[in-house]
């Protein structure tokens, strides 16, 4: 397997949200593109190359959620744009699309990044990439406890 290195990925010309720091784990090493019938987006080869993440076609295959790092998706404004923001899993749109559509709630900075093509990402700081993985492992530690109940107190 690749060394796995984390990323930055800013919001193009036009875009909305981010930056996204994306810090692929041993479990979490991933990024499913999901675009234009399968076709690989301008910016999949330098995420692939840069982070150590294995790329899956989203149209040709399918994976475990809990395996996926990131998404990129081509959407306009409809579902995809929002539908894995709402599960929790960063998502690059290469459209400059913001808040829209029906999953508009769920499109925010901290998760969802557009506009992205090559030049919108390059390695992250290491300083950026250890904050955005500290802020991870409390999500990580829940999704082990996790059996479906949501516990507070």
């Amino acid at each position: 397997m690749a060394e796995l290195r984390a990323i930055r990925i800013e919001r193009g010309p036009s875009g909305f949200g981010g930056p996204l720091t994306i810090v692929p784990t041993e479990k979490r090493n991933k990024v499913m593109f999901i675009t234009g019938g399968g076709a690989e987006p301008e910016c999949l080869a330098k995420i692939v190359e840069l982070s150590g993440m294995t790329p899956v076609n989203g149209f040709k295959t399918s994976c475990p959620e809990d395996e996926l790092a990131m998404v990129i998706v081509d959407c306009g404004g409809t579902l995809r744009c929002g539908l894995y923001p709402k599960k929790g899993i960063p998502t690059a749109n290469v459209m400059p699309t913001g808040k829209s559509g029906p999953m508009a709630q769920y499109i925010k900075e901290d998760i969802y990044v557009s506009a992205v093509g090559p030049n919108q990402v390059s390695l992250a700081d290491p300083s950026a990439a250890a904050a955005a993985a500290e802020a991870a492992e409390p999500a990580a530690e829940e999704e082990k406890k996790s059996d479906g109940v949501k516990y507070t107190g």
